[in-house]
């Protein structure tokens, strides 16, 4: 069930700061990569920490916020686009004692409420040391359906046709803004809570996903333009992929079943094995602006927790280029982790862990509360015994 986030809107302060960061670095990119297009492409986005009057709505769910976003070649009378954001606290003000965030990304329900209820429940007492966020990536219906109760009308909420938000695909149209996309909203949240000035004692980032939410981070964990600049600042930033559906293969190759290891597929039989975001062709403007060879490398570098239970999934995708990756979702885990090595060898072995829960139930509780998932969620992500937990 959808329960659409009612709240108070960041509007007053330009985050100019940590938006420079990443536009300079993105700018690096475009030169070593030679791109002249990637800066007209980019679009730069800055919105504002500063709490402004509450909505009457607000009540609904009391620490929930509008998250607005703003590219720079908007139209010059456009206004931010908002999107509803889920938080165990305000991003604007002072938080010393804060040293780690975490970004939900709520499955295919898109109740982002609940996904970071989950994440908080199972942190107890860590929460005063944690941010929680969770964004509510919205359909064209639902800004309809509660406009009543949405600033203006809700004419400046971005919304995505239905599970286009989840790899990262540009926002629908809207009158006077420039389309959005999802991956970039996370971007500037990421950007948000590293900010030193709010956030001095931040040093960890932790970005979660279950089910269609899997989906998402995986392929975000390819992409995200926001990784490298906190990676090189030194933020230790993790990715968790609870019970995803399908993967990301950055190479033509499938697993060919059994003891066959992987091999070439027939394009007749399945045309669209490769196309994003199964693979790397014909990606979305985000995903193309990074570039598929960008991609692939530095995947390897990432830091990806995959959470899965020993049971095939009840529901597992069965499009074509999901089905070539294994009949359900523990057999994907298992071809995704020995693709993985054979294609990256001791870099996914230092950088990508596999685990599976005892048990057989998919359901975010038990994969976030495993003690895998525990320690990449709150912990120092060591997955080996003996398994750590606290910041």
């Amino acid at each position: 069930m959808l329960f659409l986030l009612f709240g108070s809107v960041y509007c007053c302060r330009p985050f100019f700061k940590r938006q420079a960061v990443l536009w300079e670095a993105l700018a690096e990119s475009e030169e070593k990569h030679h791109n002249p297009c990637m800066r007209f492409t980019f679009f730069l986005f800055f919105f504002a920490l500063c709490l402004s009057t509450p909505s009457q709505a607000e009540n609904a769910v009391p620490a929930t916020f509008y998250f607005p976003v703003l590219p720079a070649n908007a139209f010059s009378s456009a206004k931010p686009q908002l999107v509803p954001l889920a938080a165990s606290g305000p991003l604007d003000g002072s938080h010393p004692g804060v040293t780690r965030a975490i970004i939900i990304i709520h499955d295919e329900s898109r109740d982002a409420p609940a996904a970071l209820a989950t994440v908080a429940a199972l942190a107890g007492s860590l929460n005063s040391s944690l941010i929680l966020l969770a964004p509510q990536f919205l359909l064209p219906s639902d800004v309809v359906r509660f406009a009543d109760h949405l600033p203006s009308k809700g004419q400046n909420f971005a919304a995505w046709q239905v599970l286009n938000w989840v790899d990262g695909s540009p926002s629908m149209p809207i009158p006077h803004h420039r389309s959005l996309s999802s991956f970039t909203v996370v971007d500037l949240l990421l950007m948000a809570v590293t900010d030193r000035s709010f956030f001095p004692d931040l040093d960890s980032v932790v970005v979660a996903g279950f089910g269609t939410g899997a989906n998402f981070v995986q392929r975000y964990a390819f992409f995200s333009s926001a990784a490298d600049v906190l990676t090189s600042q030194g933020f230790d930033l993790r990715f968790v992929v609870a019970d995803a559906t399908s993967y990301l293969y950055p190479t033509a190759v499938r697993p060919l079943g059994g003891k066959r290891g992987f091999g070439m597929i027939d394009p007749a039989s399945c045309p669209a094995f490769q196309d994003y975001p199964y693979g790397l062709r014909k990606l979305n403007p985000y995903a193309k602006r990074v570039g598929a060879n960008a991609a692939k490398l530095n995947y390897g570098l990432r830091h990806v927790f995959y959470l899965n239970a020993p049971t095939a999934d009840p529901l597992p995708a069965t499009l074509c280029p999901a089905m070539l990756q294994g009949s359900n979702g523990a057999m994907r885990a298992d071809n995704y982790k020995l693709y993985l090595r054979s294609l990256y060898g001791s870099l996914a072995e230092q950088n990508h862990v596999f685990f599976k829960t005892v048990g057989g139930v998919n359901d975010a509780v038990s994969l976030f509360g495993s003690a895998c998932g525990m320690t990449a969620l709150f912990g120092n992500g060591s997955c080996s015994p003996p398994i750590r937990f606290g910041l």
